[in-house]
């Protein structure tokens, strides 16, 4: 792919740095464009749509194009590149971009964790975390899948999983899993499974080959009953040593919770590294 040596906006004349005639026309474009309030995206899809190239024949445009042009001081004139704008154009700009940063809601690192975690629980997609301030619910979770939005503070999102989290603690056993609902078929097991059938459906086999694949895929299966069996001990001794928490346990929450699922009702369960699913009904 090639790159541009020097901004949009210049080029080379004779050797010498001057101000490209088409280019600079866009510079200032974008700059007024941005300060009348039009949207990064709004900006890019302008210019793609009139076929602005960036470079030879490349014109498609996006939002990271458009800040560069926005961010970079060189257009003002600085290190001996020729201004294309005011100083003070810029300064509004840069201005504007700090006020937008700031009206912003904060993602603190607790609600990062949680944003690596959350799942639909209807079609287990991963949800996506929006933020919009200029609606009457900025903070809102989609699933791309089902297409749903799910309005969440994030205030209220911590809070709503902590008291998961205190009730867990208070409740060790429910962390327990029921002996039948334990999954007793790893990968493994099914394909030896697979094996059998086939071998049967093949009507070419022994007993004694039988007999070695059912035994092989008994201790697989077992194998899967120990490994959720101590999942389950483990996660038990966990919340039984924790003690009562007075606020969220990051270190408490990794080792315990494997996922985050929302609900179309706006319900919040964690689903535990044991398969188990705590709900808020269990916090009551």
């Amino acid at each position: 792919m090639r790159n541009r040596s020097i901004p949009f906006g210049y080029y080379y004349q004779n050797g010498v740095l001057v101000v490209h005639p088409q280019e600079s026309q866009t510079v200032r474009a974008v700059f007024a464009a941005y300060l009348s309030g039009e949207p990064l995206s709004k900006i890019a899809a302008h210019l793609t749509a009139k076929l602005v190239e960036y470079l030879p024949g490349r014109w498609q445009w996006d939002k990271a194009r458009v800040k560069r042009i926005l961010d970079n001081a060189k257009y003002t004139g600085a290190g001996d590149f020729p201004p294309i704008i005011k100083e003070r154009d810029f300064q509004m700009a840069h201005q504007k971009k700090e006020s937008a940063n700031t009206n912003r809601q904060s993602v603190d690192k607790d609600v990062k964790l949680f944003k690596s975690l959350v799942h639909c629980h209807h079609c287990g997609a991963p949800m996506v975390r929006r933020m919009d301030s200029r609606m009457a619910h900025p903070v809102t979770w989609k699933c791309p899948q089902c297409g749903y939005f799910l309005p969440l503070p994030d205030e209220d999102f911590k809070q709503r999983v902590f008291l998961l989290q205190k009730k867990l603690v208070e409740k060790p056993l429910l962390a327990e899993k029921e002996e039948e609902t334990i999954p007793v078929a790893s990968m493994e097991a099914r394909r030896l499974t697979n094996e059998i059938f086939r071998k049967l459906d093949s009507g070419v086999f022994s007993e004694d080959e039988l007999v070695n694949l059912a035994l092989q895929c008994a201790a697989k299966n077992y194998e899967a009953i120990s490994s959720a069996r101590h999942i389950t001990d483990r996660l038990t001794a966990a919340l039984l040593h924790a003690g009562p928490l007075s606020a969220f346990d990051r270190e408490l929450f990794q080792r315990t919770v494997s996922e985050i699922h929302l609900t179309r009702k706006g319900e919040i369960l964690l689903k535990l590294q044991n398969g188990v699913f705590i709900d808020e009904g269990d916090a009551l």
